[in-house]
């Protein structure tokens, strides 16, 4: 998983830079609120049942939360886009494209089912199939980013993402093409009773999450325009390249793992979620001095000055990405400890630092006022996060819970 993650990641970052170059701040703009909204949609559309393919007790329980969910995401998709047709009208402005928007749904349902099969083939602990998935996806997305600039000079990112998604899609499919069957729709619901917490936490909790961490590139797009949030989307991109690496690369491994140490050893979870955490701490601190150092000089030299203010948006957002480096990659604990109802709140929170942070930031026409907001307390709640994290733990080791 790491090997394969961290060239995925390689070829990402290199690839970034030169599309960034070659498509400009507001072709970005546009790609970050595609983006947000496709992270915002996929997490709807699985309901989150996703996880009951993981700690599915048996093979045959996890096939057919699979296939389940292959009828749910697409219906619920079309419920979406009925929907947005109703309220479109009503609540985007004429500059966030109602073209993007559908298409984000198209985008969104790709990537859920991708997201789904990933599940799938954790379950099977088939590691290797989506570490080498991720590399081929890696490279199909950026040389068709790259050949498509120009014939689509503005939307070619987005074109170039859902080609590449719909190939990744195939493979899995084709890959996983013998578990197909009809799903067992009265086991469903005797396993949505069971894990009643998923739907009635998880899934708001997440949702919530999933707003306040991709509604940003949208939110300032609104309301300081398509560079401002090609701008700060670019930054992100950066700054969450060596998170992403740590947490596709440790997640869903770490989620199989906790799962089964929750049951048989949790003195050894508590050991193995603390050394991972300061792993993650360690890389994700040389890495952001780096960044901010070496690597924000050398991407302004080749840049130039159309990239205004990355410097600072890195450097404030290094904050808030060091923060959320330190519970990401275990994040996979609210499921197992049952803690939906605490994340609930915590995203809840975030949120609420977003709304407040971009309307701070509007008052006073300074979207840097915005971004250090969004830094300093979506900074300090993940770190409180991880604390009440890692003291629960400890309570169930000294309890013997």
């Amino acid at each position: 998983m790491f090997r394969g993650t961290i060239i995925a990641q390689i070829i990402a970052v290199i690839g970034t830079v030169f599309l960034a170059k070659m498509y400009g701040e507001e072709a970005y703009g546009f790609f970050g609120v595609f983006i947000s909204i496709v992270g915002i949609v996929s997490i709807i559309t699985t309901l989150q049942l996703d996880k009951c393919i993981i700690i599915a007790k048996d093979k045959n329980e996890s096939i057919n939360w699979y296939n389940f969910l292959l009828i749910l995401i697409p219906f619920l998709s079309i419920v979406i886009i009925l929907i947005l047709l109703l309220t479109s009208n009503y609540f985007f402005e004429e500059k966030l494209s109602i073209h993007i928007i559908f298409i984000s749904i198209v985008g969104a349902l790709l990537f859920a089912y991708n997201l789904v099969n990933e599940s799938f083939f954790t379950f099977k602990k088939e590691f290797s199939t989506i570490s080498n998935a991720r590399v081929f996806f890696t490279i199909s997305n950026v040389a068709l980013q790259m050949l498509l600039y120009s014939f689509y000079n503005l939307l070619g990112l987005i074109i170039g993402f859902l080609i590449s998604q719909l190939l990744l899609l195939v493979y899995y499919l084709f890959r996983n093409k013998s578990e197909f069957s009809i799903p067992n729709f009265r086991k469903i619901r005797k396993g949505i009773n069971s894990n009643a917490s998923i739907v009635k936490y998880l899934l708001p909790s997440n949702t919530i999450n999933g707003l306040a961490t991709n509604l940003m590139p949208i939110l300032i797009l609104s309301f300081f325009g398509a560079k401002e949030a090609g701008v700060y989307f670019f930054s992100i991109k950066i700054l969450g390249t060596p998170l992403s690496l740590i947490s596709t690369s440790i997640s869903q491994v770490f989620f199989q793992k906790s799962s089964e140490l929750f049951k048989e050893n949790k003195n050894e979870l508590y050991k193995l979620t603390k050394r991972i955490v300061r792993t993650n701490l360690i890389i994700m601190f040389g890495f952001l001095v780096l960044i901010n150092t070496i690597g924000l000089y050398i991407l302004e030299l080749y840049l130039g000055e159309k990239w205004l203010n990355l410097k600072t948006y890195t450097l404030i957002l290094s904050i808030l990405i060091f923060a959320r480096a330190s519970f990401n990659p275990i994040s996979s604990l609210i499921v197992v400890l049952n803690k939906n109802l605490e994340s609930l709140i915590f995203n809840s929170y975030l949120f609420v630092i977003n709304i407040i942070a971009i309307y701070v930031g509007y008052f006073y026409l300074d979207i840097t006022i915005t971004i250090i907001i969004l830094a300093i307390f979506g900074g300090i709640g993940y770190l409180v996060l991880l604390a009440y994290f890692l003291n629960h733990l400890k309570q169930l080791v000294k309890n013997n819970v």
